[in-house]
């Protein structure tokens, strides 16, 4: 058994992987040595990867690499597809995870993985495992934030998806602005990709992700873990 942590902005999620599936699943708003001592008397796993897209308590870090043997991701870690990205060590580890979780999920097809959640992540990699890029925008929280932070005037809304894609008053324009926009953007990227790559397979992740997916033209599919298991084959990968 195998054990991968993935700490975004907001959680710290922890998976335990058993012959290529996931067997359980639990969420944190902070990683704590606890957290995974419980995991390793419950599931006696053999080895761990962590992925973070935050700084996080170095004591932390080193009291569970003592403890256990665990890989920290970084741009220097062996992974199982190529990597054009011109600065790897600015890469998003969550990212990179994502994009090696599609190409193993979805085997020599070209992929555009999109991650919403604080930030929104476009990353492609194409049939023949090459990691082409991506792009970085605003998530939805963001953006109703900047308008009112940016402006004297403009209010912060509460956050609500409306059906109808024209504001008819400033606060249903500030929450299109941010929900109907982004729908925009990713129908945009996902148009132009399949110009570049074709066919393509959309993959939805993060904590939006089931939102939009209902809200779009395009053929989708919504994974939510494919950064746990991008994580579990890097794993797998560097024991080879």
């Amino acid at each position: 058994m195998y054990l991968t942590i993935d700490i975004g902005n907001s959680f710290a999620k922890l998976a335990i992987f058993h012959d290529g599936e996931i067997v359980h699943k639990e969420r944190h708003h902070k990683l704590l040595v606890g957290n995974v001592d419980k995991l390793y008397k419950k599931f006696l796993f053999s080895r761990a990867i962590l992925s973070s897209t935050r700084v996080i308590d170095k004591r932390i870090i080193t009291a569970i690499q003592r403890r256990y043997d665990m890989i920290i991701l970084d741009h220097n870690t062996a992974i199982p597809i190529k990597n054009l990205y011109r600065t790897p060590e600015t890469l998003g580890r969550d990212r990179l995870a994502a994009v090696v979780g599609a190409y193993v999920q979805y085997p020599k097809q070209n992929c555009v993985i999109i991650d919403l959640g604080t930030c929104n992540t476009f990353d492609l990699v194409d049939k023949n495992g090459t990691y082409q890029g991506g792009n970085i925008s605003p998530g939805v929280d963001m953006k109703l934030k900047a308008m009112n932070h940016f402006t004297s005037k403009l209010p912060l809304p509460v956050r609500q998806y409306n059906d109808d894609p024209i504001g008819k008053d400033t606060t249903s324009a500030l929450q299109n602005g941010a929900f109907w926009g982004t729908i925009f953007e990713i129908e945009s990227f996902i148009y132009r990709m399949n110009a570049l790559f074709t066919p393509l397979n959309v993959i939805l992740t993060g904590g939006y992700a089931e939102i939009f997916g209902s809200k779009l033209n395009s053929k989708i599919f919504v994974a939510p873990n494919i950064v746990l298991f991008g994580l579990h084959e890097i794993l797998k990968y560097n024991e080879e």
